[in-house]
């Protein structure tokens, strides 16, 4: 008995996504305008590093899914590239590895592609046909680690040290590097035939915490700071270059704790159909 092809779908529902790409963050540190806004206007390309990742997506319908992913993103962010002088002033190099695990809900506006497809018409309505495209929001959860760069060059871990004088007496403790995120995506895939096709994406992540890139509030007592926890912690807290040295004095603005960090990527990717059923054997 031959299965029918009237919902091909519902057989080629499983996909498995490999993916790679470039990583954006915009926290307190670099920033790509004088007037940092913590919004995608302040992505300082300079400081774009990469992302890679891998997932499963399940549909729902043939113009819904859900996917569930890990991202691996190397995230930095310079003071030398700011456009806005007091940032440079500051000197902060920072680098993030954050790991994320996500779910996110697909809608596709222009629905995936499915099975055989006859391509009986022109070029260019040919290519076009095998287009689809989403939008997705969703949620997840990242660790991740910043470092800042010492005088040696090196990268060391700052939650540890306490830059904005946590841990110390009547002080909050240190921040959390486990948070939550929004993720919102917007997406486009191109058919490469029955099981293979390619694509590409957008995330912006929305976050909870302002201390992806460590910075957030203001300066602490940097006497205190390494009498406690050492002078690369002293160092870290307050690397500005000299020029200006009471701009960074205790309490000073460090960061806007009033603006949570956002990060970003946009991820070409590979996308592979598992076919089930008989309905694949070929025909004669």
């Amino acid at each position: 008995m031959l299965t029918s092809f009237g919902q091909p779908w519902k057989t080629d529902r499983q996909e498995i996504i490999g993916s790679a790409g470039p990583s954006f963050l915009t926290g307190d540190v670099g920033g790509a305008v004088d007037q940092p806004t913590n919004t995608i206007r302040d992505i300082n390309f300079k400081a774009t590093r990469f992302s890679l990742g891998g997932g499963y997506n399940y549909f729902i319908r043939q113009d819904m899914s859900v996917v569930g992913q890990f991202t691996y993103n190397m995230l930095t962010a310079k003071d030398e590239f700011a456009a806005n002088e007091a940032r440079r002033n500051r000197n902060f190099d920072i680098r993030t590895h954050l790991m994320e695990v996500s779910a996110q809900y697909r809608y596709y506006f222009v629905k995936d592609k499915f099975g055989h497809t006859f391509k009986l018409r022109d070029a260019s309505s040919m290519f076009f046909s095998q287009i689809s495209a989403y939008a997705a929001i969703g949620v997840a959860g990242f660790y991740f680690n910043p470092k800042g760069r010492y005088s040696d060059n090196k990268f060391y871990a700052l939650q540890p040290l306490g830059t904005e004088g946590q841990g110390l007496a009547g002080e909050p403790e240190k921040y959390k590097r486990i948070g939550i995120a929004i993720p919102f995506s917007i997406g486009a895939k191109y058919s490469l035939g029955e099981r293979w096709g390619i694509g590409a994406e957008l995330c912006i992540r929305k976050t909870f915490t302002d201390y992806i890139d460590d910075v957030s509030t203001v300066y602490y007592d940097n006497t205190a700071i390494e009498t406690a926890y050492g002078e690369k912690a002293g160092f870290l807290a307050d690397p500005n270059d000299g020029a200006n040295p009471t701009w960074t004095g205790a309490g000073e603005r460090r960061g806007g704790e009033n603006l949570q960090d956002y990060y970003a990527t946009f991820m070409f990717s590979v996308n592979y159909k598992l076919l089930k059923g008989n309905s694949f054997k070929p025909r004669f």
